[in-house]
């Protein structure tokens, strides 16, 4: 399912998300930047390189699926590495009955 990720306000790209783990409530995609992702890329980059990931701890980061602003209890992380060409977005924690609409 096609989801819109924002950083703030800035619309930073979206993803085709599939469910990861449903036991856990994880979807994620890969992440297909927009133009204002640049902004951000550069610290999303090294927060990769110190601690694996950027997450909602470093960023408000938000996910819009079908006009759903996602509440995800373990947040949003975004993998990006100089050393992939892929950028991956992942949510955790979400609700069972949210996880089925994507079934």
């Amino acid at each position: 399912m096609k989801g819109f990720i924002y950083i703030d306000d800035d619309l930073i790209g979206e993803a085709d998300f599939k469910i990861i783990d449903e036991s856990m409530g994880v979807v994620g995609g890969e992440l297909i930047p927009h133009h204002s992702y640049e902004k951000y890329k550069n610290r999303i980059r090294t927060l990769y390189e110190q601690k694996g990931i950027a997450n909602s701890n470093d960023f408000n980061f938000k996910i819009v699926l079908n006009d759903i602003v996602l509440e995800p209890k373990g947040g949003i992380g975004i993998t990006d590495s100089v050393e992939f060409e892929e950028i991956y977005v992942e949510a955790a924690g979400l609700n069972s009955t949210f996880i089925n609409t994507l079934k």
